[in-house]
């Protein structure tokens, strides 16, 4: 096994050795360099240390913003990291970096650092199309001392630039069929100091690392390997986006070895078919949502209220549910869209509704040696509805929290029905929040089976879910046992009022939001021809 290894940290080759398995880039830089001491002081919610990763996603090549505090050394190898600072150094004249050079944005340097690592990242990403899509890039921001308003003006005119940039490159590209990869961001249309390091990087590769208190530190490429290193060191512990290791993060000097999934290729693909997707185990939640959001709404829409998108570049599926946490806001929805958990171990393959995949006190019914090899989301095309016989299929979930983003929510209600006209032919109603793990209501899609989705069917199914429900989980942040029981019954009305008409697929707006925040309107208007 090597003792090092390598990763470019603000366009230079750093070397890495002996350095401890569990310790993070935030302490590594703080260590590094005195304009990194900041690093030290981390806190995942009010003070994230965000720095940009550059990564070979498949045929992809994508600027991440995570948090150093987070991320463990080891995942670094052949990778690239750029810092605030370094992003400042490298191109001065670059637009992020001209946008915040003047102004009045009221806040400290080490937020106005995080500012340009958001915006940075928002400036390379190809599906920031959108007005509305701001608000979800700089979630990360939680402060009361910042001009807001001054801040979003300038992130407007970044990406309104770039915006344009894409636009020039496809209409190049049109005449030799290749438009696809502007807009898929599979080509470098920049061709800046950034993209041509970017576009460089090699695929992640097998490493077999120890530090200098022998603790291991596997990657994997291959499903194989990594089932013969878990029967091999049956006492590691399996790490993908390392979100939920909090622990290391502390700097937890325990004798755990790690075996990292996040360049087993067979858990890092995302699968299409005309009837289902399969998100491999190890997908993160944002690469998920760039390959389902645009077809499956109700997916984009919980994962906004989802911590912060440094988070969700690094959170997986597959970590998600392994976590069994009983307030989580995609178990509902995934139960709701039907989806299943497949498992793979040396003995072979199973799989499960999600439903199911819930054992109860932070349990899940993973063996020993079992790993979360996909989740098999079906897709509701038009052709696969007319297969069932179903003539529509509503879909959608809600969440109640403190606040938007950043906290733990109070409760998550994931509903769907599939209708044949009006008649309800199936139903799924699904919390979490309200017991030990997520669960579905069987009494209330009973009920619904059968029934017109009509106000009265509404009303009569508040009834069993208040008979049927109980709150058996003290609320989050303060909220209590009947709180939470109101809110079963809140969501689900919720659910009614916005999808009132069985043809309406969409969602019906319950707020004026739409008409004065503009959210649909693009950074760059295409000039008319």
């Amino acid at each position: 096994m090597q003792s090092w290894f390598t990763f470019e940290l603000d366009g230079e080759v750093c070397r890495v050795e002996r350095e401890s398995t569990h310790g993070t880039l935030a302490s590594y830089l703080a260590r590094l360099d005195p304009c990194f001491a900041h690093f030290a002081e981390h806190d995942a919610l009010l003070a994230p240390r965000l720095v940009v990763l550059g990564t070979h996603e498949g045929d992809r090549y994508r600027f991440r913003i995570v948090d150093a505090g987070l991320m463990l050394m080891p995942m670094l190898a052949d990778r690239q990291i750029w810092t605030p600072e370094g992003i400042r150094n490298a191109e001065p004249e670059h637009p992020v970096n001209l946008a915040f050079q003047e102004g009045s944005f009221e806040c400290s340097g080490e937020r106005l650092d995080t500012i340009i690592a958001l915006t940075f990242e928002g400036y390379y990403r190809p599906d920031l199309r959108r007005q509305g899509q701001v608000n979800d890039q700089y979630d990360a921001i939680v402060t009361r001392t910042a001009h807001v308003p001054a801040i979003r003006e300038a992130a407007v005119q970044v990406f309104a630039s770039t915006e344009q940039l894409r636009h020039e490159a496809a209409r190049k590209a049109e005449r030799s069929g290749d438009e696809s990869t502007v807009w898929t961001g599979k080509k470098d249309i920049f061709g800046d100091r950034f993209t041509r390091q970017l576009f460089r990087l090699p695929e992640s590769r097998s490493l077999q690392y120890v530090d200098g208190k022998k603790r291991r530190f596997f990657r994997p490429e291959t499903l194989v390997e990594l089932i013969k290193l878990n029967r091999e060191y049956p006492t590691a512990a399996f790490i993908a986006g390392g979100t939920g290791l909090g622990h290391f993060a502390a700097g937890d000097e325990g004798g755990t070895d790690l075996i990292s999934l996040e360049a087993v290729k067979e858990l890092n693909t995302v699968v299409s078919t005309e009837d289902h997707w399969e998100i491999g185990g190890a997908v993160s939640l944002t690469q998920t949502a760039e390959h389902i959001g645009r077809e499956c709404l109700a997916f984009n829409k919980v994962l906004r209220r989802f911590a912060s998108r440094p988070v969700r570049n690094r959170a997986t599926l597959g970590g998600y549910l392994a976590t069994a946490w009983a307030s989580g806001q995609l178990a509902p929805l995934l139960m709701a869209l039907n989806a299943r958990v497949r498992l793979i171990s040396a003995d072979g393959e199973r799989d499960a509704p999600v439903s199911q995949f819930y054992a109860g006190k932070g349990r899940t019914i993973l063996q020993a040696g079992e790993i979360i090899r996909g989740i098999v989301i079906p897709r509701n095309t038009e052709h696969a509805l007319s297969t069932r016989g179903v003539t529509s299929r509503l879909c959608d979930a809600y969440t109640v929290a403190p606040r938007r983003t950043g906290c733990a929510p109070y409760a998550t209600g994931g509903f769907a029905l599939e209708l044949r006209d009006k008649r309800i032919a199936k139903a799924w109603v699904a919390y979490s929040g309200i017991d030990d793990s997520p669960m579905r209501v069987r009494e209330a899609e009973d009920f619904l089976a059968g029934k017109n989705w009509d106000e009265g069917t509404m009303i009569e199914t508040l009834g069993i879910l208040n008979r049927s429900v109980e709150v058996t989980l003290p609320g989050n942040g303060g909220a209590t046992t009947g709180y939470l029981k109101q809110l079963v019954g809140t969501l689900f009305q919720k659910f009614y009022h916005q999808h009132p008409r069985p043809g309406s697929l969409r969602p019906e707006s319950l707020t004026a939001t739409g008409e004065f925040a503009k959210l649909e309107e693009p950074f760059f208007l295409t000039p008319r021809t």
